[in-house]
């Protein structure tokens, strides 16, 4: 390091480094709070063009306030004259870096790093600017499990201009085409980067959706919608992009466990006509928010962490519960004690379940998954009551996010009073949801019909 301080920044080490800038990890004194710092490499004069690049992502960022968005807390010159920002430090991996130790992630975890994502995007692009280097190297996944949007040095604004610039750089035309841009208009990732980006073509939000939905199609499948042999074969070149020339590889056929659900939002987002894409952030964002409420009633921050205590990113605390439901404990060595006492917990866990068996059910068929004693009412007494449901053609029933029934079955379930949420599933169908309102002793019916073949299944593209 050739500089061991910028301003009232300490540098510490070196965390990273991209095409023109470092990226170090300092303490900001004399209060004592660890920063990012993001600086112009040594080897580029700080006079050039991408030396203002640096200060206009700065302006940027000093435009954007969200939870998902890398938050800016200064930039000035080093006694160099090399420019810098100071960025909040997130104590977390990339998503890059999660993927090389898991290829492929479980379909809820990508599904609530992708609506952090989303969230940044919406925010962003209601102020009029688009990310374009949206990829797992930019996407930072704190230990908490909130997702962090990172790197808007080639961010442009799609309305008007950057505070502070000159008239003459207004980055869109009237008619609606970016105008020659000095300031790294060359960079980007090919491999993430929309048809229209590529041929430098006018972009705007719905640019970022088709990157997202590269990096979604990334975590469901370990490989890349348009990835080629070349590409995942080390001392092989890699051809040109192929997002304007070809369809990509649908992902239900390398990763057929997905739901088709799922499967859909991907390919919609990855279609080469923008117009064909979701028409923003925010109605993505609610696709991904009910897609997750069907896998999990964790919330998105729970699964991100759980996965990266699974990947050993995060080490596990004592009594905090997985994704699955598991609570995560830290090693413990072994003694006789503990032996004993877990022989006599196994020993009442087996007594029990025998004695559940026995128990006569109420509703005299099997059910496809467990629910918890909170949900399903006692089978002895009347004080409960119960859900029919009657769905045409047929649907997996979920109660409170337990599956709990197949239609179609002829008693009704056992639920305890109160409310509850009910959501309605079928392979080739959206899902549909309902909330219900149990009484004393009281039989609510739910009649539906699911809307099968309304989805378009299986051609990537969902019902307007």
């Amino acid at each position: 390091m050739s500089e061991v301080r910028f301003g009232a920044y300490r540098i510490v080490e070196t965390i990273g480094q991209g095409a023109v800038t470092t990226l170090y990890k300092a303490v900001q004194e004399p209060l004592g709070r660890v920063v990012a710092v993001k600086a112009l490499k040594t080897q580029i004069a700080p006079t050039s063009s991408f030396g203002a690049q640096i200060e206009r992502e700065a302006k940027i960022l000093a435009g954007l306030a969200h939870p998902n968005v890398v938050l800016v807390l200064d930039h000035g010159r080093g006694a160099s004259g090399r420019p810098y920002l100071a960025l909040e430090h997130v104590d977390g991996p990339s998503l890059d870096a999660l993927l090389a130790k898991r290829k492929r992630l479980p379909v809820s975890v990508a599904i609530a790093i992708a609506i952090g994502i989303t969230r940044a995007l919406e925010h962003a692009h209601e102020r009029d600017v688009v990310h374009r280097d949206v990829k797992p190297g930019n996407v930072l996944l704190a230990k908490s499990g909130v997702v962090k949007l990172v790197d808007f040095g080639i961010a442009h604004k799609t309305r008007g201009e950057v505070e502070g610039e000159e008239h003459g750089e207004v980055l869109v035309t009237p008619s609606g085409r970016v105008t020659e841009e000095p300031l790294g208009d060359g960079f980007g990732t090919p491999a993430y980067m929309s048809p229209e980006q590529i041929l430098g073509d006018f972009v705007d939000g719905r640019s970022d959706l088709f990157s997202l939905g590269v990096v979604l199609y990334q975590m469901l499948t370990g490989t890349r919608p348009w990835e080629s042999t070349a590409e995942r074969t080390p001392g092989k070149r890699a051809g040109p992009p192929l997002q304007r020339r070809a369809p990509p590889v649908p992902l239900r056929e390398r990763a057929p466990d997905v739901p088709r659900a799922i499967d859909r939002i991907v390919m919609r987002l990855l279609e080469s006509a923008p117009s064909s894409r979701y028409a923003s952030a925010a109605v993505l964002g609610e696709k991904l928010e009910a897609a997750l409420r069907g896998s999990t009633r964790e919330p998105p921050p729970s699964v991100i962490r759980a996965a990266l205590v699974e990947a050993g990113f995060v080490a596990a605390v004592r009594g905090r519960p997985s994704s699955a439901g598991v609570e995560i404990l830290p090693a413990q060595p072994w003694s006789l004690g503990r032996v004993v006492l877990g022989f006599a917990l196994v020993l009442g866990l087996f007594l029990a379940s025998v004695l559940l068996v026995a128990r006569p059910s109420r509703a005299g068929s099997a059910r496809v998954g467990s629910a918890p004693e909170s949900l399903l009412a006692t089978t002895e007494g009347a004080s409960g009551g119960g859900l029919r449901v009657v769905a045409s053609p047929w649907a997996h029933v979920r109660v409170d996010g337990v599956l709990v029934e197949t239609t179609p079955f002829a008693r009704p379930i056992p639920l305890v009073p109160g409310r509850h949420w009910v959501q309605l599933g079928h392979p080739d169908s959206p899902p549909v949801e309902r909330e219900v309102e149990i009484g004393e002793g009281q039989i609510v019916t739910i009649d539906v019909t699911m809307p099968v073949g309304l989805s378009d299944a299986g051609t990537g593209r969902e019902s307007p």
